[in-house]
């Protein structure tokens, strides 16, 4: 009979720890991404991306938002630029199927805006970045947008080239549910 309090306890431990953890809702979130080519601009998405979240206003250090995006999930609704996309001299997605974001800290801004610092992945190269996010919240979700630029040579992508930039505008929807 001593034990049951140690259970009650436990339980209630792990089931409280578990629903920190928001829901992502797959069809709203998404991560869309804009680069000049030859002067013009080239959009594509990454379909596959798994984001793991927790944001609280009120304990901002116990927030995150981590990711991992499927390289090989990208689509510029061109198949041909797609899986050149995929070769070694851009994402090399064979050696590095995967881009990682791990959340460092969350800083509040102003009403509804916030940082988010992280170290992103890309190609084997980890960088620490600072991301500037918008967060809308009721009841039912959550909210997040961001945009933000990447220099894609940072990360070894695409190599040298005087038609492509190297600056890549990202854009992110994270929709949860609670």
């Amino acid at each position: 009979m001593r034990l049951t309090p140690l259970f009650v306890l436990l339980f209630i431990f792990l089931t409280s720890s578990n629903a920190q953890e928001e829901v992502q809702n797959n069809i709203d979130t998404t991560i869309d991404f804009k680069i000049k080519n030859l002067g013009v601009h080239v959009k594509g998405i990454f379909t596959e991306a798994a984001v793991t979240s927790y944001f609280n206003v009120k304990s901002l250090e116990d927030s995150y938002i981590n990711a991992i995006i499927k390289v090989n999930s990208i689509n510029t609704k061109n198949k041909k630029r797609d899986t050149h996309l995929l070769k070694d001299d851009f994402f090399d997605a064979i050696e590095y199927p995967e881009i990682k974001l791990i959340s460092t800290k969350i800083e509040k801004i102003a009403k509804n805006n916030y940082k988010l610092f992280a170290n992103l992945t890309i190609k084997n190269k980890t960088i620490s970045i600072e991301i500037p996010l918008d967060i809308q919240s009721n009841d039912k979700s959550i909210i997040i947008r961001s945009s933000f630029n990447l220099n894609r040579r940072d990360y070894n992508v695409g190599g040298s080239s005087w038609i492509l930039s190297n600056t890549v505008k990202i854009n992110v929807v994270h929709k949860l549910i609670r």
